[in-house]
């Protein structure tokens, strides 16, 4: 089947003059036969009014070669239209990006049969501390009954109670010593006790026959190998998938299935980028206070309310979490975002308008300097107008915090590498 892509104007150009270049035997004429195309098509190529189809570059390819690409910088990155587009649109990034997150652990495999591993009800009692290896069938027959246990109304209690009591513990300012008591005891405690319960939290007198742990065994689920915060994680997390607002917005057609994951797509793309242009400015510093992005619904996550406000609960299977010292499981990072760093630097392109790269890091955590800028983001303006490239860029020194834009010496350097200066006069 004959392909049907275009590509661009500019990459049809280069094809087509490289192939040009390559022989004096070689005629517009000859190469539009070549192509089985009209002879006026090959002027019109080279003008950028007419675009390549696919099967046609690829026979030019093979006869002609690649032409030679120009240096440049390469980069892979999320693009955006414009600064201010950019600007706009962070926050409702920052929630894609999240459930992004969310959603590629709970399609990932090997997360899922972890899940199953730590929450199945052994054959027997077992004091290893080590969760079972189940078969592909197993695992998917006991996520079978993790599903039905998260969509149980007593589960719903639960979760309800559940955040009731976090909310009272976050506005009470307690240790995460008392955080973790809360979850954990929170499993074993009668459901309807559960919001109220009291510190210091010991074991229920009389015992419960009505918690979450009783509840779960009618579904042979067990927590020996998990513990009530990774519960609250994980249920809070699937039951915001069922709704349809959210599992529209992960580009799924129906409530997400634990046992039979569904495929899923990006929902931020990064696409790979030569820049060719010449750098005329470039800046890194730190932001006057931290950049945090947005869960993809608050309904979904629980904050941990300890240093950092960008933390919420990830799922890491330790059977006894301490949430003062960073887990050693980094799989999944649940975390939104948080940004400390930037580093931006601005491109002149050959068509005398701009290409702006803005990375975003953190120069937070144990083996971080202060002053070092690591870069976990990256996002393109391919094209900025010329005309308003300082106007763009005092909006993004708002946001970056910057006192001043050091227009002078950008202009300086783009007079140097033969850029336009919005009404300077040329001698």
């Amino acid at each position: 089947m004959t392909s049907q892509v275009r590509y661009t104007a500019s990459e049809t150009e280069q094809l087509l003059r490289h192939a040009l270049d390559s022989t004096t035997r070689l005629t517009k004429g000859r190469l539009a036969t070549e192509l089985g195309v009209a002879p006026a098509r090959i002027s019109e190529g080279l003008s950028g009014e007419w675009k390549l189809g696919g099967d046609k570059r690829e026979k030019l390819i093979e006869k002609y070669g690649q032409p030679r690409g120009k240096r440049g910088r390469y980069v892979e990155a999320e693009t955006s239209e414009s600064i201010s587009d950019f600007l706009q649109y962070e926050q409702e990034i920052s929630r894609k990006r999240h459930l992004e997150t969310i959603l590629g652990a709970l399609t990932d495999p090997g997360f899922l049969q972890e899940i199953a591993g730590h929450i199945i009800k052994p054959d027997r009692e077992d004091f290893s501390g080590i969760p079972p290896v189940l078969t592909s069938r197993k695992a998917s027959q006991t996520l079978e009954n993790v599903e039905q246990f998260f969509l149980s109304p007593e589960f719903a209690e639960w979760l309800e109670a559940i955040r009731i009591g976090h909310q009272q513990l976050c506005k009470a300012k307690v240790s995460a010593e008392h955080f973790q008591d809360y979850f954990r005891a929170s499993t074993f405690y009668d459901i309807d006790q559960v919001a109220e319960l009291t510190f210091p939290i010991g074991r229920p007198e009389p015992p419960s026959d009505h918690g979450l742990k009783d509840h779960a065994d009618r579904y042979g689920l067990a927590f020996q190998h998990i513990n009530g915060l990774d519960l609250a994680a994980l249920g809070a997390a699937f039951l915001s998938l069922q709704d349809e607002k959210h599992y529209r917005a992960a580009g799924l057609k129906k409530p997400i299935s634990l046992a039979k994951p569904p495929r899923r797509k990006a929902l931020v793309e990064n696409k790979e980028f030569v820049l060719t242009g010449d750098s005329v400015w470039q800046e890194q510093g730190r932001f006057n206070s931290p950049k945090i992005g947005q869960p993809f619904t608050e309904a979904g996550v629980f904050r941990i309310p300890l240093k950092h406000p960008h933390q919420v609960l990830s799922p890491t299977f330790e059977r006894q979490r301490n949430l003062e010292v960073p887990s050693s499981v980094k799989r999944f990072d649940w975390n939104l975002d948080y940004w400390t760093t930037y580093r931006v630097e601005l491109f002149l392109n050959q068509d005398c308008n701009y290409a702006l790269v803005i990375e975003l890091g953190t120069d937070h955590g144990p083996f971080i300097a202060n002053d070092l800028h690591l870069a976990e983001r990256t996002i393109l303006i391919p094209k900025i107008s010329g005309r308003h490239v300082i106007e763009q860029l005092n909006d993004l020194r708002d946001w970056l915090g910057m006192e001043e834009l050091p227009e002078t010496s950008i202009k300086e350097n783009i007079a140097l590498a033969g850029g336009y200066i919005p009404g300077a006069e040329i001698l």
